[in-house]
């Protein structure tokens, strides 16, 4: 079963990401997300905030130093063990809670702000989870998506031949994978069942957003000179992260 699947990979990778999310703790990417995040989330006193696919916890993490109520969700239990230790290593309080984008146990109209980032792009059904999000939503409330076309390369051979080259840049500069190459080919493999690795993004999610009955659709093509350092500015450039604001 494919969500098992992606289940099982990504609880194999929470503490390579776990590393990553420590390294961005410590460097001004912290603050750059913290600014970019408060944009969209206002300043509004008791604003709630789900954080969907929380992994490590970052996300999580900054939005309660910022004095939100987060509540954080995630399908894989050895990363949301990682981020209920980060979380205590950081002295906040959030409610980390085990469950699916697409069925999260929670009333109606409970959140003010949902967020994820790189997540979006590995839901076997996009579409009914922004449906979903609809109806967690208060009125007015708002989803904010941060992800990228990860996987669209294996459609697109001119999208493969940039990405390969900048890869090879990167590498020049310093840069080192993240997994092993049996690894990148798992993550190639559930890609190829994923509905998202065959759209180009950010259309894609902005006439989803539409059909789900969201409005005020706001989007940002390309943020990587703010959340990238120089060496993932260079890999990143073929497939530049997006951040997405749409209204209930």
């Amino acid at each position: 079963m494919l969500e098992k699947h992606i289940e099982i990979y990504w609880n194999s990778l929470a503490g390579i990401f776990n590393e990553y999310v420590q390294g961005e703790m410590a460097c001004k990417k912290k603050q750059a997300w913290k600014m970019i995040l408060r944009k969209y989330a206002g300043t509004a006193e008791n604003t709630r905030i789900l954080d969907v696919g929380t992994g490590p916890g970052f996300f999580a993490i900054l939005l309660a130093e910022m004095d939100y109520s987060v509540t954080a969700i995630d399908k894989c239990d050895d990363m949301l063990t990682q981020a209920r230790q980060n979380a205590a290593s950081a002295g906040q309080a959030i409610h980390f809670l085990k469950a699916d984008a697409h069925a999260a146990p929670f009333p109606a109209e409970s959140f003010d702000l949902i967020v994820s980032r790189n997540v979006t792009w590995l839901l076997p059904n996009p579409l009914a989870v922004y449906q979903e999000w609809h109806r967690l939503l208060k009125p007015a409330g708002k989803v904010l998506v941060f992800d990228t076309n990860w996987f669209l390369r294996l459609s697109d051979p001119e999208l493969k031949l940039q990405c390969d080259k900048y890869r090879q840049l990167a590498i020049k500069k310093g840069y080192k994978e993240l997994i092993t190459p049996e690894q990148q080919d798992e993550s190639d493999d559930i890609a190829r069942k994923l509905p998202l690795t065959y759209e180009k993004r950010p259309s894609w999610d902005e006439q989803a957003f539409c059909r789900s009955g969201f409005h005020n659709i706001i989007i940002q093509e390309n943020i990587n000179e703010l959340i990238y350092d120089e060496i993932e500015q260079i890999l990143y450039r073929p497939t530049p992260m997006f951040a997405i604001c749409a209204s209930k």
